[in-house]
């Protein structure tokens, strides 16, 4: 980990198959940095300020450090494969409404991703699917269905949930609880089997095998559900294990767990005396 105390800007939060990455970005030299993971001792503010964008390689810091509250970047800086940001989350058309289709064009999948003996329902990208699980920290899933489209998946996704009771969001409490233990494949493959059969009895899936994502497990066990902390303030400790958005990491009082997510945008101080919480 980098031990000067410079202000960083937190530009982005993503996975490179399991290995989590954290990019920093410094003003003062003009550099960018990655977060050190396995102990962490740093202080993030509370406003956040978009992340800017790339052009050719080249990192570009948001010209008029436009302060945010939801998204990570201002409508300038943001990627234009992304024309509008809200159909990120509910795709409003078939990609017939805007100059950049092919965002809600290409193929998708709808799945099933286990936590442990927690089940969700999915869309995602056909192309993106194991990327998209990891994000999500799951430990085990498969596609139950391909679509042509991203609203046809969105539909199929909502519709799935409601009849069969299946959420489409597991809740962070509910994940903490999971991690005291270590999932059990044969639980998780009883509880896929169970939903998928339910599921072939109003429409045929795909019947793939459930895989295994197990190349990021949470190395040390916490005793207790971790607590989950505000992404503000200082966090220091040892850092127990990364699944999806969420770094766990051990205290004198306890294991804590914090949304690197949420870190994105904020300004953090590495090794800073800060103790503001």
């Amino acid at each position: 980990m980098t031990n000067d105390t410079a202000a960083k800007h937190v530009i982005a939060y993503y996975w490179d198959a399991f290995d989590p990455v954290v990019l920093l970005y410094n003003s003062q030299n003009n550099s960018i940095d990655k977060l050190g993971l396995t102990q962490i001792n740093f202080s993030a503010s509370e406003n956040k300020i978009c992340t800017g964008k790339m052009e050719d390689d080249e990192y570009i810091p948001c010209p008029q450090q436009v302060k945010l509250t939801k998204n990570t970047t201002c409508m300038k800086c943001s990627s234009p494969a992304i024309p509008v940001l809200e159909c990120v989350f509910e795709p409003r058309c078939e990609g017939e409404r805007c100059g950049s289709p092919l965002f809600c064009t290409r193929p998708h999948v709808v799945y099933l991703a286990l936590y442990s003996n927690l089940i969700k329902v999915g869309m995602t990208s056909e192309k993106r699917f194991k990327e998209r699980i990891t994000e999500q920290g799951a430990d085990a899933a498969a596609e139950i269905f391909v679509c042509r489209n991203r609203l046809e998946a969105r539909t199929l996704e909502k519709e799935i949930s409601a009849r069969f009771k299946i959420p489409q969001e597991i809740k962070p409490g509910a994940l903490m609880k999971q991690w005291v233990t270590a999932p059990s494949m044969p639980q998780m493959q009883n509880v896929y089997s169970t939903y998928l059969q339910k599921i072939s009895t109003w429409k045929k899936p795909l019947n793939k095998d459930l895989d295994a994502f197990d190349k990021y497990p949470i190395a040390t066990r916490p005793k207790s559900p971790p607590k989950i902390v505000h992404s503000k303030g200082k966090h220091t400790g040892s850092v127990m294990g990364i699944k999806g958005r969420f770094l766990v990491y051990s205290t004198p009082k306890g294991a804590r767990a914090l949304d690197l997510s949420d870190l994105v945008g904020r300004t953090i101080f590495i090794n800073a005396d800060d103790d503001s919480r």
